[in-house]
């Protein structure tokens, strides 16, 4: 399995998120797990549903350069959908409350769980 990390301007804001880049783990993020650990970023995907999913998580929408378009609190067993302009959707537990306003850049920075040598670099 693969995490990234979330840096803003330098300093992290999450470490350790799951990285949700096949069809199969977008489709499944955090559903039927207890807790949300760091989170998930789930790339190229704007519209998230809440379904199964055991808490409430804050949700942060970014467009195609990591710009942050969007940020709220989602509820169980909703349907979001995302801005016109999100490309990808980072879910961070609620507990994160890292100031972002629309317009910061986020880094993130994939790895394979076993190896943390950076893989990509977004």
């Amino acid at each position: 399995m693969d995490f990234c990390d979330v840096y803003l301007g330098g300093k992290p804001i999450a470490k350790g998120v799951r990285y949700c880049g096949s069809f199969r783990l977008k489709l499944l993020g955090l559903m039927f797990v207890k807790r949300p650990g760091a989170g998930a970023f789930l790339p190229d995907v704007r519209d998230i549903h809440m379904n199964f999913v055991n808490f409430e998580l804050r949700v942060i929408w970014l467009d195609n350069k990591f710009r942050v378009v969007d940020d709220k609190i989602a509820k169980r067993w909703k349907l979001y959908n995302g801005p016109r302009d999100a490309s990808h959707v980072l879910e961070l537990p609620i507990s994160n409350r890292t100031k972002l306003k629309t317009g910061d850049t986020l880094k993130i920075i994939v790895y394979e769980e076993n190896n943390k040598t950076k893989k990509k670099r977004r």
